[in-house]
């Protein structure tokens, strides 16, 4: 077993192993309960697919979730000193946050992907589908904007969790007040909102998937928030380690 997949492990069993992830559970469950809601007291043809997950999933839930598993992967292992035991460690720290990164993203991804396509397909069930528009090719290509977006959260929420021991509190700001409220009202903050590549990369799979300001180039947009995301957690968790040798 490689150094990579026993952080891995060690950091899976510790996020699963917590009250938390029952309550992640029941906020990825929301969509779908949305869904079941919408299929029993809607009508065809009243249903917006892109923006009731817009709404929910991915504006609230899925930065939410990203937000709890991004700043545990590694932030309780500093808050509570267990960290010191891998930092003295010959480890390179880009391995460790890439570790913890894989984990919570992919936690947070089988959470919510499948939550996305079954809510999506209830909702599909409602609508009268436009000429030359496939309902199930909106859902999917929403997933897997969410897809993308778990991973992208919480290399920023693992980077957080690094760079400040309020990360929980300060993560919460940053997903209900400018992913949540400010980056869609400030001309030109869209291009700082992962919100916005979430719906981009929907846009470029499926264009009636849902309407994006940035496009297709929000593949770019994502890929270089989370190289920066990647590196910034890996140079400030060297810092951490000099400083808890001093």
């Amino acid at each position: 077993m490689t150094i990579f997949s026993e952080i891995a492990t060690i950091t899976l069993r510790a996020l699963l192993g917590r009250r938390r992830t029952l309550l992640m559970l029941l906020l990825a469950a929301i969509p779908i309960l949305v869904g079941l809601l919408v299929r029993a007291n809607g009508r065809p043809g009243a249903v917006d697919i892109g923006a009731i997950l817009d709404g929910i999933m991915i504006r609230v839930v899925l930065p939410l979730v990203a937000l709890v598993f991004g700043t545990a992967a590694l932030g309780s292992e500093l808050e509570d000193g267990t960290a010191v035991h891998l930092l003295t460690k010959p480890i390179r720290r880009s391995t460790i946050v890439l570790a913890k990164i894989t984990v919570a993203g992919t936690l947070t991804a089988a959470m919510l992907v499948p939550s996305t396509i079954i809510a999506g397909l209830l909702l599909a069930g409602m609508l009268n589908a436009r000429p030359g528009v496939d309902p199930v090719a909106q859902v999917f290509a929403i997933a897997i904007g969410v897809l993308v977006g778990s991973y992208l959260y919480a290399a920023i929420f693992v980077a957080l969790s690094i760079v400040t021991s309020r990360g929980l509190l300060v993560g919460l700001g940053y997903a209900l007040i400018w992913e949540g409220i400010l980056a869609g009202l400030l001309p030109g903050s869209q291009v700082f909102s992962v919100r916005e590549y979430v719906r981009g990369i929907a846009e470029t799979i499926e264009p009636a998937a849902i309407e994006s300001i940035v496009g297709s180039t929000a593949v770019v947009y994502a890929s270089i928030a989370l190289v920066a995301a990647t590196v910034i957690a890996s140079l400030r968790l060297a810092v951490y380690e000099v400083r808890g040798g001093d």
